[in-house]
């Protein structure tokens, strides 16, 4: 597996899938040239073509927005979980086509050390790990990242089980919320 670890921009989209494909987990570098459109472009075939994708990332701007709806216009994107560390929840429903299912959420824990991108599909699950950005460092930086494609619900688990833990706890309190809300007729302090 020597001289395989590092990713370039104009390789990645071959050459990751088939690493992934022989290994089924791979540890990799980039020189911060790697940006979330090539990644999604690299993996999110492998997951099948019908997806959902949970995304968490402690900002997200208006491109990694315009690349998603670009998914879901194609008729591959069915839904999407966004946890960023402050609300955006403006911006995001601005941006992303009414009839698209999302699940917006909000945690000060989410931090520049844990974007993890999970692709569910009929195939597998693709999960990567590492920086998930849409402009090219202006300096090359050594950045690390995890990928991973399968079915095994241990290994995904191992992956996910912080970030499933907070989309689960999250979604409980905003349906609690609402069920006040509703019940009452005013807001609810939960």
């Amino acid at each position: 597996m020597e001289n395989f670890n590092y990713q370039g921009p104009c390789c990645i989209e071959r050459s990751l899938p088939i690493l992934i494909r022989q290994y089924g987990w791979l540890p990799w570098q980039s020189n911060g040239d790697i940006t979330i459109d090539k990644i999604l472009k690299a993996v999110s075939h492998l997951a099948g073509n019908s997806i959902a994708i949970s995304l968490c990332i402690p900002v997200i701007d208006i491109d990694v927005l315009r690349i998603l709806s670009w998914y879901h216009k194609r008729g591959w994107l069915t839904s999407l979980e966004i946890v960023t560390s402050e609300d955006q929840t403006e911006l995001i429903r601005a941006e992303l086509p009414k009839e698209l299912s999302v699940n917006i959420i909000s945690h000060a824990s989410v931090k520049e050390t844990s974007p993890l991108l999970v692709i569910k599909g009929e195939k597998q699950t693709v999960i990567v790990q590492g920086p998930l950005h849409t402009t090219i460092a202006s300096t090359p930086i050594r950045e690390s990242f995890i990928t991973y494609a399968g079915n095994d619900q241990e290994r995904i688990a191992q992956f996910t089980a912080t970030l499933s833990s907070l989309i689960h706890v999250a979604t409980r309190k905003k349906t609690n919320k609402k069920k006040a809300t509703v019940s009452d007729g005013s807001p609810s302090d939960e």
